[in-house]
């Protein structure tokens, strides 16, 4: 059951976030289904066929308002607050060492690999 309401969370998320970014295709999509109706009932120019509007209008204010709420959920206020949990002041650390620790001898030492392909690989352009 755990397992069901997991992967049910899951999915709920994922669609709201699909349909989150899928807003102005699904608006442009609505537009291009529905354009007669909207030149014939919502456009702004429809008593001026001169402007061959066609209920365009409508369109971009449709896109403007979506793009206008979604910047408006991102921008609560203009300015960002910071919580600082903990701060300490670094006059405050020090460090301090009590023993020297002397110079490591190593009882074998790394021969460089050296394969012949690499400056057939790393070479500078040929014009």
């Amino acid at each position: 059951m755990n397992k069901f309401i997991h992967l049910f969370t899951v999915v709920y998320l994922a669609c709201i976030v699909l349909l989150r970014m899928m807003a102005m295709p699904i608006s442009l999509l609505d537009y291009n289904l529905h354009k007669g109706f909207i030149a014939a009932k919502f456009c702004e120019n429809r008593l001026k066929p001169e402007m061959h509007c066609a209920g365009s209008c409508f369109l971009k204010k449709r896109l403007t308002m979506a793009n206008d709420n979604h910047d408006s959920r991102d921008q609560k206020g203009n300015g960002k607050i910071i919580l600082v949990d903990f701060y300490e002041s670094p006059e405050a650390l020090s460090a301090s060492a009590t023993e020297v620790v002397s110079e490591n001898n190593t009882l074998f030492r790394l021969q460089p690999v050296v394969a012949p392909f690499i400056g057939n690989i790393f070479h500078p352009p040929i014009a």
